[in-house]
């Protein structure tokens, strides 16, 4: 039997806001604590949430704190502390995250990906039902995720970009930073060292009992680890680029203009009109499933906001006799409008952060940690 991913699909995200708030209200701390490494075990799966801003992570925090001791909060504190470092990460980087970041990548033999990757077919039963699980329904658990990218890139030997990019068109919860640094994680241009996983690691997180097969090995086997067969022919995602709605028209009076980052139905009360813009420039190089299309156009529409697309000097000429208010985010750095900053759960650090532990030490004792 193939392996079928205790994960959600499209339709447990088209939901109103009113459901994610009780699913937040619904965490257990101390569950998530135990089992959020195990593909069965107490994941939020609010990322889809969280990406688009449908909510925000001092809204996770604010309620989940307000029912539970912060010292048992602590590692999804720490989770949402991974998903702030990596946004921070990105406002002071800008677009240098999108390349090797603090290292060269090590050891890569083509920027094409392993086609058994691409098919769901290297033979880890557990990663196949995986990447199987992802194309159809745009969803696929951390750990996992950290699986794929070490098969494909460490072990496969591919330079990180290409996989990220497919990773990112058919999460439902994509995140260019999260994603992007990740992926730079995994394969050390973000971090000290690679990280690898053998057999015995995907049976134990998985409740797995595959054996025999070529990730069966130790850890010392990575040391000088041969291009394993399976992962050798190599293909080319198909990512297409839909892009839903309308090119973009005249704007008047007081706009609230919104990325697809920014769905939340409750914001922007002051606004006479509020739309979805998309760049085309943007989604040509990081472009979107139509499962991840079908969930933005379920929240545009809860917000009352058209969608519509073009490229930055299409919304500049748009824009000439609006008012344009906008969330900070830094895909949106170059768009006009009046900025209203984002809310934080940690504050921007007065030191440097090059790790997530350096990040970590100056932010934690601000919510009593």
């Amino acid at each position: 039997m193939p392996y079928r991913p205790p994960a959600p699909t499209l339709e447990h995200f088209l939901c109103a806001t009113d459901e994610v708030l009780e699913r937040i209200d619904r965490i257990d701390p101390h569950a998530y604590d135990r089992s959020r490494n195990d593909l069965g075990g107490a994941t939020t799966w609010l990322g889809p949430f969280l990406t688009h801003g449908i909510v925000d992570t001092t809204e996770v925090a604010e309620r989940t704190l307000a029912r539970h001791r912060v010292k048992s909060c602590y590692r999804l504190m720490f989770e949402l502390g991974w998903r702030e470092f990596f946004h921070r990460t990105w406002q002071l980087e800008g677009e240098e995250i999108f390349g090797d970041l603090h290292h060269p990548q090590r050891g890569v033999a083509s920027e094409r990906m392993p086609r058994a990757v691409l098919e769901g077919a290297t033979g880890i039963d557990v990663v196949d039902g995986c990447i199987a699980h992802l194309g159809a329904h745009g969803t696929m658990h951390n750990h996992a995720r950290m699986w794929t990218a070490s098969i494909a890139c460490n072990l496969g030997r591919t330079a990180w970009r290409e996989p990220a990019r497919w990773l990112h068109h058919h999460l439902l919860d994509g995140d260019l930073a999260s994603n992007t640094l990740s992926w730079q994680w995994v394969v050390g241009t973000f971090g000290d060292k690679r990280y690898v996983a053998n057999q015995d690691n995907v049976n134990r997180f998985a409740d797995g009992d595959q054996h025999d097969t070529w990730l069966d090995v130790p850890y010392e086997a990575f040391d000088d680890f041969a291009l394993p067969d399976v992962l050798a022919e190599r293909a080319t995602p198909t990512l297409p680029v839909p892009c839903p709605g309308e090119p973009i028209g005249t704007l008047s009076g007081r706009v609230a203009l919104r990325s697809i980052w920014d769905l939340d139905p409750r914001g922007w009360p002051d606004a006479d009109t509020s739309v979805v813009f998309v760049d085309t420039d943007r989604l040509a190089e990081w472009p979107l499933s139509d499962k991840r299309w079908a969930f933005v156009a379920h929240w545009a529409a809860r917000c009352d906001a058209p969608i519509v697309h073009g490229t930055l000097a299409d919304l500049r000429r748009a824009a000439a006799d609006a008012t344009l208010s906008r969330r900070e985010y830094p895909a949106c750095t170059d768009w006009p409008g009046e900025v209203v900053e984002r809310r934080w759960v940690y504050p921007m650090p007065d030191g440097a952060f090059p790790s997530f532990s350096r990040y970590w030490k100056q932010v934690r004792k601000t919510v009593g940690l």
